[in-house]
């Protein structure tokens, strides 16, 4: 999508790589190419879902950027070592994840950083101790912070000044349990993820749904924020989704003419 003066940028795609078929169904080009080259002609970013369970290699994530169409980016979720042993983590993990996953480059989005359910905010220190270790570990802020939560105690005033310190937003999900209020923070960006209908990664969204989110990304982003949707209903449609979202997007940024 062309970038239109002071309109803020769309990147949307599914988490972990999610294309129909097999490679021999795709288009005959594509074929012999892996399977990720072959997403980022169809979406311009991917959320990593792979990384909260093992930490890729720095050597990994430098041969994905080979892979990938020009101005393609990658979203990484932070390895579950870190945010769901109830919080007990050596903050050199950090480190050593950001070591491998700096190695994206050019091709860096944002910092994916999910908190379990048990996770409330009478532990807001302990959290935020979290951003500040990774703002250590990324002086030069390469990453963008992403926070997501899963308990309704953390959808206050206080929590979002705090994030605003770290240059950060609060993940906009649809989980029914701890659903999200739009409030944005001060960050020059927006995260959204889609779990599915009924939040469990399952079904297929309306595309009256889609519409509705088409029309508020879009306001977004004429506001001057860029927005990072992505569809983690892989059990469901998250493809044809996170494409029919990105049509909508697409058909209400072209120019309009008396």
């Amino acid at each position: 999508m062309a970038k239109k003066p002071g309109l803020g940028k769309l990147y949307i795609g599914t988490s972990n790589i999610v294309v129909p078929g097999n490679r021999q169904s795709f288009p005959e080009p594509f074929r012999t190419k892996s399977r990720l080259h072959y997403y980022s002609t169809l979406f311009n970013s991917l959320e990593v879902n792979s990384s909260f369970y093992k930490v890729p290699l720095g050597r990994t994530f430098e041969r994905w950027t080979t892979e990938v169409t020009p101005g393609f980016c990658f979203t990484v979720k932070l390895w579950k070592g870190i945010t769901h042993n109830k919080l007990n983590y050596d903050p050199a993990e950090i480190e050593k994840f950001l070591l491998a996953a700096d190695h994206l480059k050019d091709t860096r989005a944002c910092l994916l950083i999910q908190f379990p359910a048990g996770i409330r905010s009478d532990l807001s220190g302990e959290v935020f101790e979290i951003l500040n270790n990774v703002r250590l570990a990324d002086p030069e802020e390469k990453w963008r912070i992403a926070v997501e939560f899963r308990h309704q105690s953390w959808y206050f005033r206080e929590i979002y000044e705090l994030l605003n310190e770290y240059d950060a937003t609060m993940v906009i999900h649809d989980i029914p349990a701890s659903r999200v209020t739009e409030q944005l923070t001060d960050a020059a960006f927006v995260y959204l993820r889609f779990h599915g209908p009924k939040g469990d990664y399952r079904d297929s969204y309306s595309d009256e749904i889609l519409a509705q989110r088409a029309a508020q990304i879009f306001k977004w982003m004429k506001a001057g924020k860029d927005v990072y949707a992505y569809f983690n209903n892989t059990i469901g449609n998250a493809f044809d989704n996170a494409a029919l979202l990105k049509k909508m997007v697409n058909e209400l940024s072209k120019p309009r003419f008396a």
